[in-house]
């Protein structure tokens, strides 16, 4: 009996779920904490990116002063310097990534 609920689930979850389109909410990233990189997902809302569940990348609450490949922890990653009020916080992402994250935060010219 569970075998035929599991088939029928899969079969619901196909014909219902989400198309086979890519999710373009999420992402990934990495976040200099501690003094190493530290990978996580990064979702994109309309307004804000937020890594890990942790931290909120916005124009609210900072402001991207800096974008340089310089030590950036994987290959055609591109490093935003992001300052907040109390401090900077160092967001390394895909360089493919720009221009969705442009549409979210202001970046330098």
């Amino acid at each position: 009996m569970s075998v035929l609920l599991e088939i029928l689930g899969g079969v619901f979850a196909e014909a219902f779920g989400p198309s086979g389109e890519e999710d373009h909410s999420r992402g990934d990233g990495d976040v200099f904490l501690d003094g190493e990189w530290q990978e996580g997902e990064l979702f994109f809302g309309p307004t804000k990116l937020i890594w890990a569940e942790q931290i909120v990348f916005s124009d609210a609450e900072g402001r991207v002063e800096q974008i340089t490949d310089h030590d950036a922890p994987h290959p055609n990653f591109v490093v935003l310097r992001f300052r907040r009020p109390s401090d900077v916080v160092l967001l390394a992402v895909h360089r493919r990534e720009l221009k969705r994250i442009g549409a979210i935060l202001t970046l330098p010219l």
